[in-house]
């Protein structure tokens, strides 16, 4: 089965959704708007942080793929801690790998 893009996601090595958008531009910008929200410094690898621990997390932590249209709504309306799976290099929900 192919799956077909229809947008990206960032997301960290737990496979909880951070971020995305129908770009992987829009992805990163979701994600940041995120971490913003919720008081969390997004660092690149090269610096430090003086924040109060756990308030920080590195930007080379977080992936980026591209994500079906049933996944990207799955996200807006549920958030980012929800189940999904690859198929064919393409994120989507656990019915379409299913499928």
């Amino acid at each position: 089965m192919s799956m077909i893009s229809a947008g990206y996601i960032v997301f960290d090595n737990n496979g909880t959704i951070h971020g995305c958008g129908a770009t992987a531009d829009a992805a990163w910008s979701d994600y940041k708007t995120t971490m913003a929200e919720a008081n969390i410094a997004v660092l690149e690898d090269d610096e430090d942080s003086t924040e109060q621990d756990g308030s920080w997390t590195r930007a080379s932590a977080m992936q980026i793929r591209a994500a079906s249209a049933a996944l990207l709504a799955l996200v807006n309306a549920r958030g980012g801690d929800v189940a999904w799976d690859t198929v064919g290099g393409v994120a989507c929900t656990r019915d379409e790998a299913e499928a």
